[in-house]
């Protein structure tokens, strides 16, 4: 987007469009034959009647002819006698001279001059290049005022590279859904925002108060609709049942401490017991989870290796030091729902890593 961050983004904002009632009706047509837009011509190019002069077929002003041959005639007559006696005698040097600076006139035609291209049009401010689709800078600025006022604070350059990343993300979605087979058409469309227009708030109030025109709204609309339609296929794929485990944890911030409750585990202590008198609130129970839904990957590793109602070793890891149970464990198991959320939602953050990864994109931020 070397070309990308901002133009005039609405006529009231350049100097030029105020200027459209001065052109007259000559400079408009000039315009229109040549691709230029008659809003932003400047002064310049501006026709002024005052230039227009009324002249001979030989290229004179009529007027100052007759002026100068008033005043002139006695010297023409004087002239002109001189000049019958300087002929006679000088016939064969002017042919000469005739002869030599007489233009000579080709026969050949001279080639027509090639008509200038007309300029190409000023291309639209863009803040970033997916894949070959833009995201233009007023996308970008409209979505930036509408992330602003849901945060209710000044954004940070941080905030403003997130509403950049989003709207890249976006559109590889809606990318990959019309290659996936993605269709609407424009009577679906308008369904869609008559039953907006239904709900509560009259649409055209919404919009006005969100930073939408109603063309921004519809495409902005055609493109969630073809994200939400990707979400679908990729999240189809996270099984809502798998093999899960029921698991109880003590945690340590020291060593010494985790190998205290380990001696006394292994002297026949009930670890549910020991458990609950470190963390009398929760008892340390996870409760039910797939495999993958730890955060910490040194933990999944073992939980998955131990059988019902045993317990583990110490185990290390940037949080202290560990030591589990495993309860229960069954291989078909309906997965609850909190946690099947944060799986699609997982599946969908790992399908765009690898769709950065795979795209052409280039950002160029304001």
């Amino acid at each position: 987007m070397a070309w990308v961050i901002t133009s005039c983004q609405t006529k009231s904002a350049c100097q030029w469009h105020t200027k459209r009632s001065r052109l007259s009706l000559l400079e408009q047509v000039f315009c229109s034959r040549h691709g230029i837009d008659s809003t932003s011509i400047c002064d310049c190019l501006h026709i002024s009647s005052n230039n227009i002069h009324t002249w001979n077929r030989n290229g004179y002003n009529l007027h100052v002819m007759r002026k100068y041959f008033k005043e002139s005639i006695l010297i023409s007559i004087i002239i002109l006698a001189s000049i019958i006696f300087l002929v006679a005698c000088t016939t064969t040097d002017r042919e000469d001279a005739q002869e030599i600076t007489s233009p000579q006139v080709s026969s050949t035609p001279i080639p027509p001059t090639k008509t200038p291209f007309p300029p190409s049009p000023t291309p639209i401010p863009v803040v970033a290049v997916v894949n070959g689709d833009s995201i233009t800078v007023e996308e970008y600025q409209s979505e930036l005022a509408r992330y602003k006022a849901a945060a209710n604070r000044e954004l940070t350059d941080e905030d403003k590279e997130i509403v950049i990343n989003n709207l890249v993300e976006l559109t590889m979605l809606a990318q990959a859904a019309y290659t996936e087979g993605f269709e609407i058409d424009d009577a679906t469309l308008q369904a869609h925002l008559e039953g907006l227009d239904s709900e509560g708030q009259p649409l055209a109030d919404w919009l006005a108060n969100h930073g939408y025109t109603e063309e921004s709204f519809r495409d902005s609309l055609r493109r969630s609709l073809a994200v939400a339609w990707m979400r679908d296929k990729i999240i189809a794929n996270v099984s809502e049942r798998a093999e899960q485990v029921h698991v109880q944890q003590m945690l340590f911030y020291t060593i010494g401490q985790a190998n205290n409750a380990l001696s006394q585990l292994n002297e026949g202590t009930n670890f549910a017991q020991l458990a609950a008198s470190f963390d009398p609130q929760t008892n340390g129970d996870l409760g039910w989870f797939p495999r993958g839904y730890l955060t910490v990957p040194e933990l999944d590793e073992v939980i998955f290796t131990l059988e019902p109602r045993e317990y583990s070793d110490i185990i290390e890891t940037e949080i202290g030091f560990h030591i589990v149970w495993l309860i229960e464990k069954e291989q078909d198991r309906l997965i609850p729902p909190d946690i099947l959320i944060k799986q699609q939602q997982q599946a969908v953050h790992e399908w765009l890593e690898r769709r950065w990864k795979l795209s052409t994109i280039e950002i160029t931020p304001p």
